[in-house]
């Protein structure tokens, strides 16, 4: 009798796909295209530094109780932000917890926070503000914290501003290149050009273009991607990519895996 591992379908097999996640966050989405039979070339496009130090986080987590409702827009924030909140003794329990997404969500209830809301199908800044609870109604007045990574996008702050709220970042970690060739994680794998790419973040598109002009791999151009969020596919042309790409609108591993075997399907 067959265990569950070996029922799962191999859909995967006979495929290479480049995961470029930041290490912190790709471990279950590799572990589920393995599972599926395919291979993965693990390149990193972004390397997460966390900000333990930083003076103005540590006061904005210090006067935590005087805010109304803390924002939380990704897993290393909700990682390295409660790390901050426990090692100074802050909670939570005061106050409404939004996440811009469902993995964000997940990580914030894994730590414990039972209480946060998340949007439904739209799983981005604006998804978020359609929530009720960020109406101009609710938070007019009140203290927002919006715990992130340094030099994020702006459209968030500013839209709860102009509702009326009292806005205040808590950055607690720093993205930056990776300095591994990909040349050399392509060649560890020894594959030449995979057969797709998969691209969370718009910053992770960027800096995987940036590593193929810097290294000659031109040929990754033409690889299939399949992106998280329609902002992240309007950038897949105008950075070269030669490929219309697959759009994922939910960032969750299974959403993923899924359109990946669909795009499998399709391909054959």
């Amino acid at each position: 009798m067959g265990n569950k591992a070996e029922s799962v379908p191999r859909s995967l097999e006979g495929y290479s796909v480049l995961v470029t996640r930041p290490e912190e966050q790709a471990g279950p989405l590799i572990a589920e295209i393995e599972k599926r039979g395919g291979q993965v070339v693990f390149a990193p496009m972004i390397v997460i530094r966390p900000r333990r130090d930083d003076p103005k986080a540590r006061s904005l987590i210090g006067r935590l109780g005087e805010f109304h409702s803390v924002i939380f827009v990704s897993k290393n924030a909700v990682d390295v932000g409660l790390e901050l909140m426990r090692a100074q003794h802050q909670s939570l329990d005061h106050c409404q917890v939004y996440a811009v997404g469902v993995g964000t969500a997940s990580r914030l209830r894994e730590q414990g926070i039972a209480q946060v809301h998340t949007p439904h199908g739209e799983f981005t800044s604006e998804g978020l503000l359609k929530l009720p609870g960020l109406s101009s109604h609710q938070i007019d007045g009140e203290n927002v914290l919006i715990v992130r990574g340094a030099g994020g996008r702006e459209p968030l702050a500013q839209t709860l501003a102009h509702r009326g709220a009292h806005v205040e970042y808590c950055e607690v970690y720093e993205r930056t290149m990776p300095t591994e060739p990909l040349s050399k994680q392509l060649k560890a794998c020894d594959v030449a050009v995979p057969d797709v790419g998969i691209i969370t973040s718009p910053e992770a598109l960027t800096n995987l273009a940036e590593k193929i002009d810097q290294e000659g791999l031109d040929l990754l151009y033409d690889v299939p991607l399949l992106v998280v969020g329609g902002r992240t596919a309007q950038q897949v042309e105008r950075l070269g990519f030669t490929t219309p790409p697959v759009i994922v609108d939910n960032p969750g591993d299974h959403s993923i895996v899924d359109a990946l075997e669909r795009w499998v399907v399709d391909e054959q």
